[in-house]
Order: C-alpha cells, then structure tokens, then sequence
C-alpha cells in the first residue's frame, strides 16, 4: 500500500520470512505479489535468540542481494507456526520451548525498525490464495482453505477480509469429526486431523495391520493400484475431511474450498472424491454451490503460497491500519524508490529443491529508487 493515491509502476517490495520446524525462507515480495528473490537456509536453532539472529542476517542477505536497505522497504510479513496473536507466537509444536514470544517485535528491532507483521502460515496461505491465487481467479470473497499435511491447517476468508476470530485461533482441521474416535495431537478426541493429516493416513494404515513407516503418498499410490487396506484408509481419510467441510460450510457458508499442502498434490482425482462425498452428505432443504479448487499460488515454483500470504497480509495490515503489534508512524511508513536496475531484474528465484513444511504474521512494503541504499 502505498500513500501516494496514484499507483506506482514499481511498487516497493516487501520482506516475508517463512518459519517452519526444520526452515527459515526470506523472501522480497512486490505489492503486486510477485517474488523478486527467495533464499532459504535450515534453522541453525530452535531457540528464541538464534532463530531471531538467523532472521535477520538472511533478510539482510536478500536485500543486499538485490542491491537494496531497509530504507527501500515499507514492512515485513513473518508466517509462523502455531498460534499467532497481537505479533506474539503463543505456542508452536516445532518450538516447545516458546510460550508467549514477542516475534514481530523482535525481529522488528533487528531490522530496520521496520513495521513488522507477524500471521499464522495458514493465515498466509489463505492470503495468498485472495490475493493472487485461486480466490483471486475465481473473484471469490468467502473462502476456506485447508492445508493438508502433517497437520489439518484452515485459513478463512470472509467479505475479502482475512476472519480470525476473538483470539486468532480458527482451527478447522480441529472439528469433531467422530466423537469419541481417535486422539487427537491437540488433546481432544475425533477431530479430522486424527484421521486425514498425512501423519495420522500413516498411522491408521499401520493401525489397521497396514506396513509400519510408509507414508502418506506411497499409502495413495497403493490404494489406487488397488490395495484394499490402503484403499479404505484413504477413503476414511477423504470421508473426515468431507465432514470438516460441510461442518464449516453451515458455520462460514464459504464460496468455495481451497485445498493447499503436500496431500493436495494429488491433484483434481483426489479433489473429486471429497466433493463428491460432500454431495452426498449436504442437506437437502437447500442448494450448497461450494466450489473445491486447488490451490494456485507457488503450484509451479515449488515456493510455498504463505511465502507471498504473509506479505499480503502485512500490504493489507497497513492499508488499513489494522493488527499492528504497535502504533506506527506515518514517517515509519515512508520508503525510498527502488533502484531502476533492481526493477529491471526482478526474477522470482524459486529455490530449487523446496523442502515440504510439515505443517500446516506479516507486514508489507513497497520499493522503488535510482540510487539504492546499501542495507542497514
């Protein structure tokens, strides 16, 4: 978002940095949601300080890359595990050790003061999928995304807006499903999760008398080359998260589903199914018109969508003024032009080999200006 109301050509990128359980990307992301440039390193640590250190010399690396300081940028976007609230992570499984860490104001601190934005990752994958990827395609304004991988993540969309409820914590894959049925890594017995995460298809194909150790993809290879036992643990699979659906289908009345994560890859055949036991499911007193699409954004790079969700969700943060960690100044939000050579050569460096996260908050910025700054 820029405070110039008339639109500029080179829109300023924004830093998002992508924090999984074994990753860390940083990423420059134009207002326009095109990646200039993405690296990506394994986490040196998993504590507090070491994670915030490695932050802040990989956002530095890939803005002196471009030529580029933190002068030349509006915000920064941070998707991160677990529950995120107020700039703050407030539990991660990927990180026992951090209960109530203030995230965005410490890499706030440590790079360039800038505004910074801290978002759920698949809070930043939904995002994404709103603002330049399936929702955007389809002009949809209520939307659900579910992430399928080794947990059951939601992200929800409702009047354009990102829904995150009284306390952030929207968690779809976590309806019960079967009461009563299998526990649940968070606690409680029956959600879809327990059944249709890639960790949970693994287990309950063991659990039924299945090969210990295989995995979710080899359990689906299997099924369709016709093995009973991996067929009926990938038809339950696909029967939890048709219940998840039409259970947040008459709470949220979605346009449509986004399937994003590992599972997803499956592609059309595998969406197919779970719209079709959808159909059957529904209620009949009315029509539903849900649509289930796959997810778009970063389905060709290979670069995960809440690498760009995250700095959308930051642009849209500071259009609006909303979910900033702390007030911020209009002299915060100013940035110098980007240098006409960066502009020149802004290639969306999708790292070659992406590591899958295992799981299923940010802040923006603009660029632009002939003579760039060296980083701070």
């Amino acid at each position: 978002p820029n405070p110039n109301p008339n639109p500029n050509p080179n829109p300023n990128p924004n830093p998002k940095v992508d924090l999984g359980g074994t990753n860390c990307r940083a990423a420059l992301v134009r207002d326009t949601g095109v990646i200039m440039h993405v690296l990506r390193e394994g986490l040196d640590g998993r504590e507090f300080g070491v994670v915030v250190a490695q932050i802040h010399r990989l956002a530095e690396l890939v803005l002196a890359e471009k030529g580029l300081g933190w002068g030349h940028i509006r915000a920064i976007g941070i998707g991160g595990p677990g529950l995120c609230r107020n700039g703050t992570i407030v539990g991660a499984a990927n990180f026992p050790s951090w209960h109530d860490v203030p995230l965005a104001s410490a890499v706030r601190g440590r790079c360039g003061n800038r505004p910074t934005y801290l978002v759920n990752d698949a809070d930043a994958a939904v995002e994404a999928e709103a603002w330049v990827g399936a929702a955007a395609t389809h002009k949809l304004q209520h939307v659900v995304l579910i992430s399928l991988g080794t947990g059951v993540g939601t992200g929800a969309i409702a009047g354009g807006r990102l829904l995150q409820g009284s306390r952030a914590c929207i968690e779809g894959g976590h309806v019960l499903c079967e009461p009563g049925g299998r526990r649940c890594p968070c606690g409680q017995r029956g959600c879809a999760e327990a059944y249709s995460s890639a960790r949970a298809i693994k287990e309950r194909y063991g659990e039924k008398g299945g090969e210990v150790g295989v995995d979710a993809r080899e359990i689906f290879r299997r099924a369709k080359e016709g093995e009973a036992l991996a067929a009926e643990t990938v038809q339950e699979a696909i029967e939890m998260i048709a219940r998840m659906c039409i259970n947040i289908s008459r709470v949220l009345d979605p346009e449509a589903f986004v399937f994003s994560g590992g599972i997803s890859g499956l592609g059309e055949p595998f969406l197919e199914r779970i719209r079709a036991r959808f159909q059957e499911l529904r209620w009949t007193v009315l029509p539903d018109e849900q649509q289930f699409l796959l997810a778009s954004v970063g389905a060709d790079s290979g670069i995960p969508n809440r690498i760009i969700g995250a700095a959308g969700a930051a642009r849209r943060a500071i259009a609006e003024r909303r979910y900033l960690p702390c007030e911020v100044s209009d002299a915060a939000l100013q940035t110098e032009d980007v240098s006409a050579e960066a502009d020149a050569n802004p290639d969306s460096k999708a790292d070659p080999n992406p590591s899958p996260d295992p799981n299923p908050n940010p802040n923006p910025s603009p660029r632009p200006n002939p003579s760039p700054k060296p980083p701070a």
